[in-house]
């Protein structure tokens, strides 16, 4: 199968305290480990963004699922395109809350924090979308 990856936006309907964002977070590891899926999540005030990849059909039921999702409002694919290798590959959900350091403890957090999303030669086009846009959504 062809992997594929997609970036979107989406606003939660309520603030989400500590606690619902680290349950989130570990459900959607569980989750995505099952699927194959990697990637990365950033929440900030209510705003979610979110690279994830694996095989073509599989993350597009997860994003047509995340669509249905009642928390979500205001849903944009960015980008979505066949990749050849995983950005992500080393994080089943890479995760930044920047007012949440509450979650620094949560493995691909404190990864994300040490290591950065350096540039290697097998990055995606999603890769570099998502962080040409970091800066701006943080």
């Amino acid at each position: 199968m062809a992997l594929f990856e997609i970036i979107y936006t989406s606003l939660a309907t309520r603030d989400l305290p500590p606690h619902e964002l680290s349950q989130l977070l570990d459900k959607a590891r569980a989750s995505n480990a099952s699927l194959g899926i990697t990637g990365m999540m950033i929440y900030h005030r209510r705003e979610f963004m979110q690279l994830i990849e694996g095989e073509q059909p599989v993350v597009e039921a997860l994003y047509e699922r995340i669509a249905g999702d009642p928390r979500h409002q205001q849903l944009r694919k960015i980008w979505d395109g066949p990749i050849r290798e995983r950005g992500f590959s080393d994080w089943g959900m890479a995760f930044v809350a920047p007012d949440e350091m509450a979650l620094r403890g949560k493995p691909g957090y404190q990864d994300l924090l040490d290591r950065g999303l350096h540039v290697t030669p097998g990055e995606t086009i999603g890769k570099k979308l998502l962080l040409a846009l970091r800066d701006d959504f943080l």
